[in-house]
């Protein structure tokens, strides 16, 4: 199952694309609804940003901790 796959890149830094935003830090949680991604800002305290798959177009993985 895609989760499963999606499982194997927790620790990633990612990218996810949805219809209306680009969501850009590490891959911490994959449930089988939604994923976890914790972003960062040059101006505060990383954040936790939870994304329904429903609203996902497309995951990029652009870094993995191999």
């Amino acid at each position: 199952m895609f989760q499963d796959a999606l499982r194997e890149s927790i620790g990633s830094f990612v990218q996810i694309i949805t219809p209306i935003d680009i969501i850009s830090g590490t891959l911490i949680a994959v449930f089988e609804a939604s994923i976890v991604v914790r972003t960062s800002s040059s101006y505060g305290e990383p954040t936790d940003v939870t994304i329904s798959f429903a609203s996902v177009t497309y995951i990029r993985i652009i870094s993995g901790d191999e």
